[in-house]
């Protein structure tokens, strides 16, 4: 495509948080919790886009998760999601024509499924991939391997780059930037992103979870 391109697999930290009615309580490997500090103090938790931030525990978090309603843990990025909030607030220019349908039905014709189970098979084996575990940081170390090795095989002309980027947590983000080859549209960038992590809500340091479609498929 002759664009720039920037493809982020990324993790989705906050995709289900609620209010529970009643106490809950969450069991961690010893040592794990502790070694990160990630869940030492409360974190910063926003219920939807307009709802004020609120100060929650790591007990109210898990409890609210396995609810099933959604969050975003604004903690560590609070910078960061005032200014993505301010962006969105301003009046977009969306396409009202489809365009670029010949190139979208050419690359749907090249997917197969066997890349799926050569990449999920190996991934969904990782006893769980919870983003604050070792599990977690072995898994995103292999998916790296992975995205770098297919981006060598593809041996694409332009300039592409692969790298970790580092939380306070020990799984790292992946981020994979393909630079297109049309001046005209320097300045466009497209990206992609799934949450490479997993979790087993009631064990999360060292409860399996295999995450096969939520999201191993994705990323």
């Amino acid at each position: 495509m002759k664009c720039l391109l920037q493809i982020a697999s990324v993790l989705a930290l906050g995709l289900g948080l609620a209010a529970a009615n009643q106490q809950q309580h969450v069991f961690a490997a010893p040592g794990t919790a502790s070694e990160t500090g990630l869940y030492a103090s409360d974190r910063l938790i926003k219920l939807s886009e307009t709802a004020e931030p609120q100060l929650m525990s790591v007990d109210t978090i898990f409890g609210l998760r396995r609810a099933g309603v959604r969050f975003i843990d604004i903690t560590d990025a609070q910078e960061l999601y005032q200014e993505a909030s301010s962006a969105m607030s301003k009046s977009a220019k969306l396409p009202t024509v489809l365009s670029l349908g010949d190139e979208v039905r050419q690359t749907i014709d090249r997917l197969s499924t066997k890349l799926y189970g050569d990449i999920l098979t190996p991934f969904t084996a990782f006893h769980n991939r919870y983003y604050d575990s070792q599990n977690g940081k072995e898994s995103s170390e292999w998916l790296q391997q992975q995205i770098t090795q297919l981006v060598d095989d593809a041996s694409y002309a332009g300039n592409v780059t692969v790298r970790a980027f580092g939380h306070k947590f020990p799984q790292s983000s992946i981020i994979l930037r393909i630079e297109g080859s049309d001046a005209n549209h320097v300045q466009e960038t497209v990206v992609l992103s799934a949450h490479q992590d997993s979790v087993n809500l009631w064990l999360p340091w060292f409860g399996r979870a295999s995450g096969a479609d939520d999201d191993g498929s994705g990323t």
